[in-house]
C-alpha cells in the first residue's frame, strides 16, 4: 500500500506536488495550533472545573453541616423542656399503674409537640418523626404525615432495639436502607438517680431532604455524590439504590485527600473532591465525569474544526490558483517537450521575466536548435549509411538463378509425370524468388517463413534421405499470425544442415521450436551435428567471424543478427550455443510484431 502511494506521488506532476505540499504544510500548522488550543483550553477548563467543584462541595457541605447542627440543637432543646428535666431528676416515673404512665407519656408528647411547633428543623422538614422510648412498649411519638403509622412505629421500634442493647451513649446516627430511606438521629439520656434507666430519643429525617442540599452538583450528567461514615456506609447518595451499602473502595481511599483527584471508576474518569461534615463523623464526597468538564471544549473544537475546514478550503483554492500561476512554466515546458517528442524542433519556450526561468527557457531553446542540427547533419547521414548496409547485407543473402530455366525444367518434369523432380524444382524456385524479390526490411508472417523452411528441408530430405530428420514445434498457432523479417530463420536451418549434419557420420536431427514469452518470440534451432567452438565468435564484428568450415564463413548468422538488431534494437538478435561433436543451438529473439505484411 505504501509503495503504491509513493509510486503515485512520483508520477504526480510537479505543479500538483507543489500544491499538495502547500496544503499539507497548512494542515500541519493548523493541526499544531488546534492541538495547542485544545491542550491549553483543557488545562484551563479542568482547573476551573476543579475550583467550581470545590466551591460547590463547600457550599453543599455547609448546608448539610447546618442541617445536622439544627437537628442536634433540636435534640438538645428538647432535653431542656420541663418533662425531660423532671424525668432526668427522677421527678417523673413511668412505673406504676396504667393511668400514671399514660399521664406522664401525655405530658412528654405535649412538651415534644410544643418544642417542635416553633422549631426550624421541623419547619424545614429536617425532622419528619420524633420518638421518645423508655422501653419497647413505652414510647411517645410525633410525625409530620401518617401514610402508614404502623410501619413508622415498627421502623422506630427496630431502631430502638438496635441501639438499646448496645453500650452506645450520647448521640449517634443510623444509616437508611433500601426499605427504609430515613436517616435516624438518636440521643440516649440516663436517669441521674437510676443510671440503668435510659431514655432514648429518635429523630427521623427523610434522606431526600439531604439529597436536595447537594442537588445542584447533579446538574452535570453522570455526577455522583455520597455522604458516608468512616466505614464507607452510604447515608445519602445521588444513586438512591446504594443507600445503606458501602461506597467503592477507590472512593473511600480518598478520605484523607484535601484536593481534587482523578479516579477511574469503570470506564469513566471522575474528578472527585472530599470534605468532612464537621464533627458528625460523616464525609461528603462528590465527583463529576471529566468528559463533562470538557464538553464545552468539545463544542469549541467542533467550531474550530468547521472554521479550520473553511480556512483550508479557501487556502487550497488560493494555493491552487497561485501554484498554477507560478508553475505555468512547468506547463509550458511539458507542452514544448511533447511537441519536440513528435518531431517539432522549431518550437520555442516563451520569454519569462524571472531570471531563473528565462535561463531555463533560453537553455531549452538552444537545446532544440542543437538537436535539429544534429538530426539534419548526423542522423540523416547515419540513416543513409544503414540503408546502404542493409542493401549490402541483402545482396549477400540473395543468390541469382535462372528462374525461367527452373520453371521450364519443372514443366517438363510435370509433363513426364515425375512429381518428385517437379516438387523439388518448384521448392527451389520458391526459395530463390523469396530471396531475390524482397527488400532489406520486408516482413512476412511467421507462417510463410515456415513454408520457406519446409521447401528447403524438403530439398535436403531428397538429398540426404534417411540421414536427415527434422521436427517443427509451435507452442501456439496464434504465433504464426505475427510477422518477422523475411528469411530470418531459413538461413539458420541451412547452417544447421550444411555445417552441422553434413560433417556428421550417421543420422542427424534438426528441431525448430517456436514459443512466445510475454511480448517476445523465440525461435530455437537445434541440431545434433558436429558442433563448433563459440569462444571467438562475435556476431557484431565482421572481422572476427570464425570459419565453421573451410571456404565458408558464418555470413548467414551474422546477417540475420544484424538485420534483427537494425530493425528492432539492441535487446534482440541471435544467440549461439555449441559444443564440439555434440551439436549446436541457435536462438533468435524478436519482439511480437503485429505490423501488416509487406508484399513480396
Amino acid at each position: 500500500m505504501l509503495v503504491n502511494i509513493i509510486q503515485y506521488i512520483r508520477k504526480t506532476p510537479l505543479r500538483y506536488k507543489i500544491t499538495l505540499a502547500v496544503v499539507l504544510l497548512l494542515l500541519l500548522s493548523m493541526s499544531l495550533i488546534g492541538f495547542y488550543f485544545y491542550w491549553n483550553m483543557a488545562s484551563v477548563l479542568t482547573k476551573n472545573a476543579n475550583d467550581n467543584l470545590v466551591n460547590l462541595i463547600q457550599q453543599a457541605n455547609g448546608n448539610i453541616e447546618n442541617s445536622f447542627k439544627i437537628i442536634d440543637t433540636t435534640s438538645l432543646h428538647f432535653l431542656s423542656n420541663k418533662s425531660m428535666r423532671s424525668w432526668t431528676l427522677d421527678d417523673t416515673s413511668f412505673d406504676g399503674d396504667f393511668y400514671s404512665i399514660f399521664i406522664n407519656k401525655r405530658h412528654i408528647e405535649e412538651d415534644l409537640k410544643y418544642s417542635l411547633m416553633f422549631n426550624n428543623a421541623w419547619d424545614m422538614n429536617l425532622i419528619s418523626t420524633a420518638y421518645v422510648f423508655l422501653n419497647e412498649d413505652t414510647y411517645c411519638s410525633i410525625f409530620k404525615s401518617t401514610p402508614n403509622i404502623q410501619l413508622i412505629n415498627d421502623n422506630h421500634i427496630n431502631i430502638f432495639k438496635r441501639i438499646s442493647g448496645s453500650k452506645i451513649r450520647g448521640k449517634t446516627m443510623i444509616p437508611p436502607s433500601l426499605n427504609d430511606k430515613t436517616i435516624y438521629f438518636t440521643r440516649i439520656v440516663t436517669n441521674i438517680s437510676n443510671p440503668k434507666q435510659r431514655l432514648v430519643m429518635i429523630f427521623g429525617t427523610e434522606e431526600e431532604e439531604f439529597y436536595k442540599k447537594y442537588s445542584e452538583l447533579l446538574s452535570f450528567e453522570g455526577s455522583m455524590v455520597y455522604i458516608t461514615d468512616e466505614k464507607g456506609i452510604i447515608y445519602s447518595s445521588s444513586q438512591r439504590d446504594n443507600l445503606g451499602n458501602n461506597v467503592p473502595s477507590s472512593i473511600l481511599n480518598l478520605r484523607n485527600d484535601t484536593g481534587v483527584s482523578e479516579v477511574d471508576i469503570g470506564n469513566v474518569t471522575y474528578l472527585i473532591a472530599h470534605r468532612k461534615i464537621s464533627d458528625t463523623g460523616l464525609d461528603f464526597i462528590a465527583g463529576i465525569p471529566k468528559e463533562q468538564v470538557l464538553a464545552k471544549l468539545s463544542d469549541s473544537m467542533k467550531n474550530y474544526i468547521v472554521i479550520t475546514a473553511i480556512i483550508v478550503f479557501i487556502s487550497v483554492f488560493s494555493g491552487i490558483i497561485i501554484s498554477l500561476r507560478f508553475t505555468r512554466f512547468v506547463r509550458d515546458m511539458l507542452s514544448v517537450i511533447n511537441r519536440v517528442k513528435v518531431g517539432d524542433y522549431d518550437v520555442k519556450m516563451p520569454y519569462y521575466k524571472d531570471n531563473e526561468l528565462k535561463l531555463v527557457s533560453n537553455t531549452f531553446n538552444n537545446m532544440t536548435y542543437e538537436i535539429k542540427y544534429l538530426i539534419n547533419q548526423v542522423y540523416e547521414k547515419q540513416l543513409l549509411i544503414k540503408e546502404t548496409e542493409f542493401k549490402f547485407l541483402q545482396s549477400q543473402m540473395n543468390p541469382h538463378f535462372l528462374f525461367n530455366t527452373l520453371i521450364t525444367i519443372g514443366y517438363k518434369a510435370k509433363l513426364s509425370k515425375d512429381e518428385t523432380v517437379y516438387k523439388m524444382v518448384t521448392s527451389l524456385t520458391e526459395l530463390l524468388q523469396a530471396g531475390i524479390y524482397s527488400n532489406s526490411q520486408a516482413k512476412i508472417p511467421i507462417r510463410q517463413e515456415l513454408e520457406f523452411i519446409d521447401f528447403y528441408l524438403y530439398l535436403q530430405k531428397m538429398r540426404f534421405g534417411d540421414k536427415l530428420e527434422y521436427k517443427i514445434y509451435v507452442s501456439d498457432e496464434s504465433i504464426l499470425n505475427f510477422v518477422l523479417p523475411k528469411l530470418s530463420i531459413e538461413p539458420l536451418i541451412e547452417n544447421a544442415v550444411v555445417h552441422g549434419l553434413e560433417e556428421k557420420v550417421g543420422k542427424g536431427t534438426i528441431e525448430l521450436n517456436i514459443r512466445r514469452e510475454n511480448e517476445s518470440i523465440f525461435f530455437v534451432v537445434t541440431d545434433d551435428g558436429a558442433g563448433f567452438k563459440t569462444d571467438k565468435i562475435n556476431l557484431d564484428d565482421n572481422d572476427t567471424i570464425n570459419m565453421r568450415k573451410k571456404g565458408h564463413n558464418s555470413i548467414g548468422l551474422m546477417n540475420t543478427h544484424k538485420r534483427i538488431k537494425l530493425m528492432y534494437g539492441d535487446p534482440y538478435g541471435v544467440q549461439i550455443e555449441s559444443r564440439t561433436n555434440i551439436g549446436a543451438k541457435v536462438t533468435v529473439h524478436i519482439p511480437v510484431d503485429r505490423s501488416e505484411t509487406d508484399n513480396v
